[in-house]
């Protein structure tokens, strides 16, 4: 069967503008892939780098597939939906499969007459099941775990999925995005770059994650053996984990390291670290700095130890601290992620910005505070919000009561983002232009122009949502 997997892009200009700085591998959807695709032609379409909506279109013309599947955030929601309409609106007798964090934590927002299906936490194995009972005309899906049906205006939902062994999964093909791979990176690094998982889950329990809620609270692992055996196929020289936590399983974590700088394949990697294991685990950290590791994303979050424990955080400011010093002591960079709470006053935001400064970070990055659904977050504000149009859920629109003026908290906002994080793009981009060529020098500035396109996005977006200024 001729199966199309479909990287979705939602339509806001703030999103279209974030990914023209993220532009990271479809994992996932190279996951499902590599399911089903030995006894199925596969195509995988990325919509941030193909041609859009257009190049959609054109692609379900061209390829008259026989099953659509897509996935995405909370933010991407409504974009997904669009894409399986635009399935269904060539051939009704298409299969139509969403998945994902969204489709996982609330399926009941994709009971949507084109859609099918719902995939609910890990996917792979389902889906396949999925095209297989398809392929012999589409009785039984009812005994396939891990599913929400939608049929007649209702939706079903089969039993529970065990948790997969991450060594069962196969490894992603990668071979899906060949032609566009060399456009996947972080341009905010500077880095072209894969993606692989290593773990899954996290024994933190922060209110603001659905993450650890998706395996109930536990953490998987891959084995090194076959750990190693998928790097030894992925081209790209920076790989960047795609984990909650890499470093807490302190043996498999050296053990890998130690593995990785024996090979010697001379890769470099980044990873999501928790400021509490790198305080406990600095001997760990000096592992994989001499494996690789350059870089890495630390939940800073707040700037008081009150606040953090308000998100249920068991990391403290002084965890923090100790942290950026030990990164910086093995020469690894900090993407330190800072939220501003809606509900902050004037003076908190000062002091988270303020914090920022005195921990040194790399490079900041600012988010609001988001009650993403399947999270404790949500359930405490969920008769509180005040913009339930999932499209602004990008961490960037404030869906819940600011205390501030809604136009006065988005000046706060913007500010953060002038002071700490603007500069630092513009530093980073002057010292890496000053090394190359002129010929070089073409891909860069795209980047460059996308972050200026971000700031720019965001300062429309927000005096469109707030209004003007007082």
């Amino acid at each position: 069967m001729r199966i199309l997997l479909v990287r979705v892009a939602a339509d806001t200009r703030y999103m279209q503008a974030m990914y023209k700085v993220v532009r990271m591998e479809p994992l996932s959807l190279e996951y499902l892939g590599a399911a089903v695709r030995p006894h199925h032609d596969v195509k995988l379409f990325d919509m941030r780098l193909e041609g859009g909506w257009d190049g959609l279109r054109r692609t379900i013309e061209k390829y008259d597939p026989q099953v659509v599947g897509t996935g995405g955030d909370t933010c991407e929601s409504s974009a997904c939906k669009r894409v399986l309409s635009l399935a269904k609106a060539h051939d009704r007798r298409i299969l139509t499969v969403v998945g994902g964090i969204h489709a996982t934590t609330i399926p009941e927002d994709y009971l949507h007459p084109d859609i099918d299906v719902v995939c609910i936490n890990e996917g792979v194995f389902a889906f396949r099941e999925l095209v297989e009972r398809f392929e012999k005309g589409g009785a039984g899906y009812e005994e396939i775990p891990g599913l929400a049906l939608n049929r007649d205006g209702k939706q079903i939902r089969t039993a529970p999925r065990p948790l997969a062994d991450l060594d069962t999964l196969p490894f992603p093909d990668r071979s899906l995005t060949a032609d566009v791979r060399h456009k996947y990176g972080f341009s905010l690094w500077g880095k072209h770059l894969a993606l692989m998982r290593y773990t899954q889950g996290c024994v933190g329990r922060c209110d603001f994650c659905p993450s650890w809620k998706q395996t109930g609270g536990r953490y998987l692992r891959r084995t090194v053996d076959s750990m190693l055996a998928e790097l030894q196929t992925i081209r790209e020289p920076y790989i960047y984990f795609v984990c909650e936590e890499s470093l807490l399983d302190t043996k498999l974590s050296l053990a890998l390291a130690e593995a990785i700088r024996r090979q010697g394949l001379g890769k470099r990697f980044g990873m999501p670290l928790r400021a509490d294991t790198i305080v406990k685990k600095p001997h760990v950290i000096e592992a994989w700095a001499a494996a690789g590791l350059e870089d890495t994303i630390v939940g800073i979050e707040q700037a008081e130890d009150d606040h953090l424990h308000d998100r249920e955080k068991t990391t403290t400011v002084q965890d923090n601290i100790e942290a950026l010093k030990i990164l910086k002591a093995n020469h690894v960079n900090c993407t330190g992620s800072m939220f501003l709470r809606p509900d902050f006053t004037q003076a908190q935001i000062d002091r988270l910005m303020a914090h920022t400064v005195e921990l040194e970070v790399d490079c900041p990055q600012y988010f609001v505070l988001t009650p993403i659904p399947g999270t404790k977050l949500f359930d405490k504000c969920r008769d509180s919000l005040v913009e339930h149009d999932f499209d602004l859920w990008d961490f960037n629109h404030a869906v819940t009561p600011t205390t501030l003026p809604l136009v006065k908290f988005y000046e706060a906002y913007m500010t953060a983002y002038s002071t700490h994080l603007q500069p630092f793009v513009v530093q980073f981009y002057q010292r890496k232009l000053a090394q190359m060529t002129p010929e070089e020098t073409d891909e860069e500035m795209d980047g460059l122009m996308g972050f200026r396109e971000v700031f720019g996005t965001l300062h429309e977006d927000h005096k469109e949502y707030a209004g003007p200024p007082a």
